[in-house]
């Protein structure tokens, strides 16, 4: 075996063993765990996070997770809490304290703390002889797990900080479900960044319909083609004799126009516009919008509410506000 393949080897070797790691998890997770979403769940008061070493990252990145969600949350550094932070725990929060062994010294004070002021107390543990485990009033006990790597890696947390991060989302997951949670919920809590963007609804990017150019059926082609360029939207909408909104014209209807008819002169709007454009709901989001428009090989898209024009968006706005 050469180098490159031994490299490969160990590789695939890692990932086969936090593979299995998973696999005990998900064999061991039990009836604990749906006590544990269920106090979660109904708290009245903040999910406080704590850990040490390795647990306390993994623990931070699970806090990230719930508060992203929507749940009150914030990470306990145990170092920190032996200094006066313990004085920001309530009575109604609920701890969730994770360590691998369950004896981290660290921890003492705060389950002392907790006991004394009634604070409850989930414990992430492989360790039901631990004080964690003792002194938790929900356990989610995992199996202990071998560690990725030979015997020269036996004391590295790998698989071990995988299931704590999976145990974190899985909570995460089940009690924002258990509470409803919705998709474009996340544009409330990522306001900024590409899942902000994404999750976006048109109507806060659209052109409103009072903006909207506007051109009459009977209008001859140059001067159609003269005010998309004017306003530089790609299109136009039209009216007919009556003032209703009936179609659109974009700068491919014009150009299609070209190329079939010869006398450009004779030819007016009704002629070739689109009257049937894609619409979309004003509560589209703009992601789903991008897809649309490039599933129909179209530039615009109408905004409808109540069966009213209320703007348009175009994939030149769309992909800008992306970009920013």
């Amino acid at each position: 075996m050469n180098k490159k393949q031994n490299i490969l080897k160990i590789g695939k070797d890692v990932i086969k063993s936090e593979i299995i790691a998973l696999k005990k998890l998900q064999n061991s997770i039990d009836y604990d765990f749906v006590r544990a979403v269920d106090l979660i769940y109904n708290t009245k008061g903040n999910i406080v996070f704590s850990g040490v070493g390795k647990s306390k990252l993994i623990l931070e990145k699970t806090c990230g997770t719930f508060s992203s969600l929507g749940l009150s949350t914030y990470t306990l550094d145990p170092t920190a809490a032996n200094h006066g932070d313990l004085g920001r725990l309530q009575q109604k929060d609920i701890l969730v304290i994770a360590s691998n062994s369950g004896n981290s010294k660290e921890i003492d004070s705060i389950l002392k703390f907790a006991k004394k002021t009634k604070i409850k107390i989930i414990g992430i543990t492989s360790n039901k002889n631990s004080r964690l485990f003792k002194n938790s009033n929900i356990n989610i006990l995992y199996s202990k797990v071998k560690e990725a790597g030979d015997k020269n890696f036996a004391l590295i947390p790998t698989s071990s900080s995988l299931v704590l991060s999976s145990i974190g989302d899985a909570m995460a997951i089940a009690v924002a479900t258990k509470k409803n949670f919705k998709i474009n919920y996340l544009s409330q809590f990522h306001p900024s960044g590409s899942i902000g963007k994404s999750l976006t609804t048109v109507k806060e990017i659209m052109i409103p319909s009072k903006k909207l150019p506007y051109i009459k059926d009977d209008t001859i082609f140059s001067k159609a083609l003269g005010k998309i360029s004017i306003n530089r939207l790609g299109c136009v909408l039209v009216k007919n004799n009556k003032n209703n909104k009936i179609g659109i014209v974009t700068d491919g209807d014009c150009s299609r126009c070209a190329y079939k008819y010869k006398n450009l002169q004779k030819i007016k709007v009704k002629d070739f516009f689109t009257k049937n454009p894609k619409f979309i709901s004003e509560k589209t989001l703009v992601s789903d919008a991008l897809k649309i428009l490039n599933k129909n090989r179209i530039n615009v898209l109408l905004i409808k509410k109540s069966s009213k024009v209320v703007g348009l968006v175009s994939l030149h706005s769309i992909l800008e506000f992306l970009e920013k």
